[in-house]
């Protein structure tokens, strides 16, 4: 399960997807995962295509270092959309609101 100021969403990692990312499930403090959006009712499930380890990114908390652009948070809400850290998406500062 994950969690964020929108709500509550369950992670579903099938187990040949659990075999690939093992060591990230298993290790990491914290994990970004990618895949496609579910949504009926008030349920949410994001089934993971993709895990990847943010332990670095985790431990440069505070230090005002992130490498990456924001993404957006509003996926369950709104569809989502293009995640701006896609290689060759143009980001302009009009898309932060």
């Amino acid at each position: 399960m994950i969690e964020d100021e929108t709500g509550i969403a369950n992670g579903i990692l099938w187990p040949d997807r659990f075999d690939i990312y093992r060591r990230q499930v298993m290790s990491a403090s914290m994990i970004a995962m990618r895949g496609r959006l579910q949504k009926e009712g008030e349920v949410i499930h994001i089934i993971c295509d993709r895990i990847t380890d943010h332990d670095l990114l985790l431990r440069s908390v505070g230090r005002n270092e992130l490498p990456i652009a924001p993404g957006r948070g509003d996926g369950a809400r709104s569809g989502g959309g293009r995640d701006s850290r896609e290689p060759g998406l143009r980001i302009r500062s009009h898309d932060f609101h």
